[in-house]
């Protein structure tokens, strides 16, 4: 797709919009802030960030969509002071979608309003920022062997309590060289703590 020129090298202008010719000489004027919009939209319905969000991805959009431009052809993204948002995983190098989005959830002074419990997952947190991971009871975490819950601490995972009080007969983990869970306690634990479980060397018995 082609700008049409006039004789002078102008660009030929219709309804306000510059007009292209594609391939097969059909034209056509070109909204740049609509293609724009949809676009950069696309982009926040297929990222991981919204999972942990309570906002649909149109609302996401239009609050964090002003954070991000096109500079030589390539998407990226300013904080509220207008400086560039750099990948928390690859020095120096600009942060890709996701990484910008989750900065700017984090830094948002108002986020406990807009994030689903957990937090919003993303694929990387800003510097200096422990990543968000999930949230677990405290009797699910006393629950957990040290090692386990070393582990489920250093991957930015969260205690908090539970308004209603644990089964009676939840059991404790045995301990011993290998810490053992029952089925029905590993079913009750969150995803993020059955792995830390598991890879710490932790088993489950029937």
């Amino acid at each position: 797709m082609k700008l049409k020129l006039n004789k002078d090298g102008s660009a030929v202008v219709k309804d306000g919009k510059p007009v292209y010719v594609h391939s097969n000489g059909r034209e056509e004027a070109f909204d740049a802030p609509a293609a724009w919009k949809l676009a950069l939209g696309a982009h926040f319905e297929a990222s991981p960030v919204m999972a942990g969000l309570k906002l649909p991805a149109d609302v996401a959009a239009s609050f964090f969509g002003d954070s991000f431009r096109l500079e030589s052809g390539k998407l990226v993204a300013v904080d509220n002071l207008g400086i560039q948002i750099y990948s928390p995983k690859r020095h120096g190098e600009a942060a890709d979608f996701n990484e910008a989005f989750a900065h700017l959830v984090d830094r948002y002074e108002k986020k406990g309003m807009i994030q689903r419990e957990g937090g919003a997952p993303g694929a990387g947190a800003a510097p200096g920022q422990q990543p968000t991971g999930s949230t677990i009871t405290r009797v699910q975490f006393d629950a957990l062997p040290p090692a386990s819950r070393a582990k489920f601490m250093s991957e930015g995972g969260r205690i908090g309590e539970s308004s209603t009080p644990a089964p009676a007969n939840l059991p404790t983990p045995t301990t011993g060289a290998k810490s053992v869970m029952t089925r029905a306690q590993f079913d009750q634990t969150p995803h993020l703590a059955r792995a830390t479980f598991i890879k710490s060397g932790g088993t489950v018995s029937d």
